[in-house]
């Protein structure tokens, strides 16, 4: 899981800017909110324009260059911070898998310019390069001794200086040690990390064509779908229909029936493009199945999708606006679904009537500014109890809100 997040001169974030979820508190009440004291489903607030969107940006980061995954045009855009007091930014993950702790370091002068990066698992250095000084590479996991470390200028077509830490996870068969299962499970966590938002919802409204894209997404039937979507309070009736030769989702009113994607609302979408994601996490009624047959234990190697259920890894969840297009009543049903995911979730909103110690607890709920973020109980120094009514304070200004 995530335990600690630190950026500096990235996008609006110019000072030492942290994202601390191991804050927690020892409330009896929703427990399962925190697990290894950590907060497991965190939701964010705070004004507009003070970096909540940019915060999800940064904390995915590391994806641009660990993995292959294709970059939003955003990234490169304004990378570093406009002041330009440095030129380079700074990004610092501390992960915790069980008792292990692994520590991430690395400096970037743009989206594709790697310049240093550190890895270090319960303290050790793992792995290590500073471009500034040269390309050549320390390695210090059983399995690596071999490996060419010098690494050279860049990668291939894209120019982007290669990443050491990739470069272990992509070319080397470790041996069994418990630092290189902690490394595996470090890599297991960053690719199955997700960062959507209420665009998705523009990218789903697309050509009626990419209805077989949805229902290949689908992948459980237009029955499980249309459950969820009642569960969040859209009743509907769906079906498929064929048009030019293609499959359509449609909803489906007897005698007549209206395409799916143009006649859908935007809540609607959003919806769906959260539970495509899901989905392809198999985060829904698959991985609860799996917990419940498996537990923290991997399972079998010809379970699909079992690479997200490697003992200890949680799939990491971001998601800007999650509720933006939803009801009040689907938007605490999203929170109470994400609580029973096997997942860490972080939510930004700016929606109050989910700030309740009903859904989550006072060390769970952030407070974001421009300039840092904290718990909500971190504001005060009363003691909040489950009977408080956090939302009340929260607009009476006792959270900095």
């Amino acid at each position: 899981m995530l335990r600690r997040f630190e950026v500096r001169n990235f996008k609006n974030f110019d000072g030492q800017f942290i994202f601390d979820l191991a804050s927690a508190k020892n409330y009896e009440f929703n427990p399962e909110c925190v697990q290894n004291g950590i907060a497991a489903n965190a939701i964010v607030y705070g004004p507009n324009a003070c970096g909540k969107t940019n915060l999800g940006y940064a904390v995915f980061d590391i994806k641009t260059h660990l993995t292959d995954e294709k970059i939003s045009d955003y990234y490169g855009a304004n990378y570093l911070n406009a002041s330009r007091c440095r030129d380079h930014a700074e990004f610092v993950y501390c992960f915790r898998f069980g008792n292990d702790e692994v520590e991430y370091t690395y400096r970037k002068e743009s989206v594709r310019k790697l310049l240093s990066e550190v890895l270090k698992i319960n303290g050790k250095t793992v792995v290590e390069l500073d471009r500034t000084k040269g390309s050549v590479a320390e390695f210090n996991l059983e399995g690596t001794e071999t490996l060419n470390s010098d690494l050279g200028p860049d990668l291939g077509d894209s120019g982007q200086p290669l990443s050491a830490v990739k470069y272990v996870a992509s070319s080397t068969v470790l041996e069994s040690s418990p630092e290189n299962a902690v490394f595996r499970e470090f890599i297991a966590f960053v690719k199955h990390m997700r960062h959507f938002t209420t665009e998705t919802a523009r990218d789903v409204k697309a050509p009626a064509s990419d209805s077989t894209r949805i229902i290949t997404a689908l992948a459980g039937g237009l029955e499980k779908f249309e459950k969820f979507l009642g569960r969040a309070g859209v009743a509907c009736k769906l079906t498929t229909v064929e048009v030019s030769g293609e499959k359509r989702i449609a909803f489906d009113f007897g005698a007549t029936h209206l395409d799916f994607l143009a006649n859908a609302s935007a809540g609607t979408l959003s919806l769906t493009a959260q539970y495509i994601q899901l989905v392809s996490l198999h985060l829904l009624e698959f991985g609860t199945q799996m917990i419940q047959q498996y537990g923290t234990k991997r399972p079998p190697e010809n379970v699909e999708g079992n690479i997200a259920f490697l003992p200890r890894v949680k799939p990491f969840l971001f998601v800007d606006e999650f509720d933006a297009f939803y009801h009040h009543a689907a938007a605490r049903h999203m929170v109470g679904l994400f609580k029973k995911l096997n997942c860490q979730s972080v939510l930004t909103t700016h929606n109050t009537s989910i700030m309740s110690n009903d859904l989550l607890r006072p060390d769970c709920y952030f407070i974001m500014s421009a300039t840092d973020i904290r718990p909500a109980y971190a504001f005060t120094d009363k003691e909040l109890r489950k009977a408080h009514n956090i939302e009340k304070m929260y607009r009476a200004g006792v959270f900095g809100g």
